[in-house]
């Protein structure tokens, strides 16, 4: 099949970079013909905010030209944010291409992508039915700023007068974010499809004499992600029990943990590559996963599933559907994180009891062949349509 894959790279690298990319070479690795139209936002200015997000005639040029010149048969469009601009889906559209759009936030119904507002979960805007919601620009919700958050309206208003998204079929990453998605009125149902990232499974074999046992944190330091919750629970624990923190953050917020949290049996490790991050977590116990937001689609589950190392989390969000998918029930979940302390402390019994047991089938959707076959679907459906 010929494919062009579409996406904007962010000014600091993060999930939905790797997911591109390992959906590229997935697809030709299975010997699709794949033309890939990047940008980069540290290109970007405030006149290329203001002028080019809303509707980039260069982008409509371009992919127009690269359709024509290629015979492409689909576009799939990771990110448009911001210099490609909603200008990709129309450009498609006026040469009779299919496209479809993985959706790997909630940008298109929360200005801040994250349906989160002062360190909480919210959803006030999806009352409103609109993605131009006043209740953004009363907030600030783009980086505490009502300036940037009137110039991500604006691309958002933009896009809607022109019915950039007319036609366009999406892929939400869970059910669950598939839910919430059709509750704000992004599309009708038979419109969206579910299909999870994937990791090429980890070959790992762990450095016994330098890798010490114990449970890992692995993510970024932010308190969103639950990182003081985890923090918190473990004052409560003896010293033999060992947290081990992979990942880095705010310098302010990262030193005060490490001040207030300072303790033998806590160990800040700062940013690991990932080939490193992929052996503390194969040595380590469990992992932990406490966000307090919804997440996108945390890949730090799959791949310490994929490695065999047991995942202890909240059931709650993305974190909690993927989770309990994997186990195939919700007994492994916490129902609160206060629970989080006595569950390490009765950890290595329960391991022997089962609790933490799973059929590695289970994992198939996420790992690359079956979630090729998932993605080859979506694209013959919307070809047929």
């Amino acid at each position: 099949m010929r494919i062009l894959v579409v996406h904007n790279y962010y000014k600091i690298p993060g999930g939905e970079d790797s997911v591109f990319e390992n959906e590229v070479k997935l697809l030709k690795d299975r010997g699709n013909e794949v033309t890939e139209y990047t940008r980069h936002n540290r290109d970007m200015g405030i006149k290329e905010l203001i002028f080019e997000a809303p509707y980039s005639r260069k982008t409509y040029r371009e992919i127009r030209q690269i359709i024509r010149e290629r015979d492409i048969e689909i576009v799939h469009v990771h990110n448009d944010r911001f210099l490609i601009s909603p200008s990709v889906f129309r450009a498609a559209k006026d040469e009779g291409v299919p496209v479809v759009r993985t959706l790997h936030n909630f940008r298109l119904i929360c200005i801040n992508a994250m349906l989160t507002r002062d360190g909480k979960v919210c959803r006030e805007c999806l009352g409103e039915g609109e993605t131009h919601s006043l209740s953004a620009l009363r907030y600030g919700c783009f980086r505490n700023s009502r300036i940037l958050t009137f110039l991500n309206l604006r691309i958002n208003r933009a896009a809607e007068k022109s019915r950039a998204f007319e036609g366009v079929r999406f892929i939400a990453l869970t059910e669950f974010n598939r839910d919430i998605f059709l509750s704000a009125g992004l599309c009708a149902k038979e419109d969206i499809f579910v299909k999870p990232n994937f990791t090429f499974k980890p070959e790992i074999t762990p450095d016994k004499e330098t890798i010490k046992p114990g449970f890992l944190y692995l993510g970024r330091i932010d308190p969103l992600k639950g990182i003081e919750d985890i923090l918190k629970e473990w004052q409560k624990l003896p010293e033999s029990f060992v947290l081990k923190i992979a990942g880095t953050g705010e310098a302010g917020y990262e030193k005060s943990l490490r001040d207030k949290y300072e303790a033998p049996n806590i160990r800040f490790m700062g940013k690991l590559s990932h080939d490193a991050a992929m052996k503390e977590l194969k040595a380590s116990k469990a992992l932990l996963f406490a966000s307090r937001w919804y997440e996108g689609f945390p890949m730090t589950i799959i791949e310490s599933f994929s490695l065999g190392t047991p995942v202890i989390g909240l059931d709650f969000g993305n974190g909690g559907s993927i989770i309990s998918s994997i186990y195939s029930r919700k007994e492994p979940l916490l129902k609160d994180i206060g629970e989080l302390s006595g569950r390490v402390e009765s950890f290595d019994e329960d391991l022997k009891t089962g609790l933490y047991g799973y059929d590695e089938g289970n994992l198939a959707s996420f790992l690359p062949d079956k979630n090729y076959d998932m993605l080859m679907e979506i694209y013959e459906k919307c070809l047929r349509s």
